[in-house]
């Protein structure tokens, strides 16, 4: 018996770029209701930046509190280019080209399955194969 669980990776099939904040926020708003930390790993600075002012802006409502951290932090909903669970998240959204191979105990691992552009799609499918051969569960999912 394995002393941790198999990460699930879940594929939301996006075509139109417009569709990935409503997503992010949706699953973001989803885990901080029910107090679960996630972490949201990008590899450049301009996406850790848009979606810091997503996480401040959206819902209009209210805001999701967050911090962009580099270093371990007890932060709910954190975000990071450091590829390390940071902040001992269960739940990860990776917003990065590679796939989230990581040591970590990650439950789940959202990913975009991005048919935005043929470059993107050729991305979402070597990720796919990368969790595919480190035997992850895989489930794709047409919406979020």
């Amino acid at each position: 018996m394995q002393s941790h669980e198999t990460p699930r990776v879940i594929f939301f099939q996006t075509s139109k770029p417009q569709d990935k904040p409503s997503c992010l926020i949706k699953i973001v708003q989803r885990h901080f209701s029910h107090n679960e930390p996630i972490l949201i790993v990008a590899e450049e600075d301009a996406a850790l930046t848009y979606v810091d002012e997503l996480l401040w802006k959206h819902p209009p409502e209210s805001f999701l509190p967050h911090a962009i951290l580099e270093h371990p932090s007890e932060e709910r909903i954190a975000l990071t280019k450091v590829k390390k669970n940071l902040n001992q998240a269960r739940y990860a959204f990776n917003l990065c080209p590679t796939p989230l191979l990581i040591e970590g105990p990650f439950r789940t691992i959202y990913e975009f399955e991005d048919l935005t552009s043929p470059n993107k799609k050729i991305l979402s499918q070597m990720r796919y194969d990368a969790y595919k051969q480190a035997k992850y569960l895989i489930e794709s999912h047409l919406s979020c």
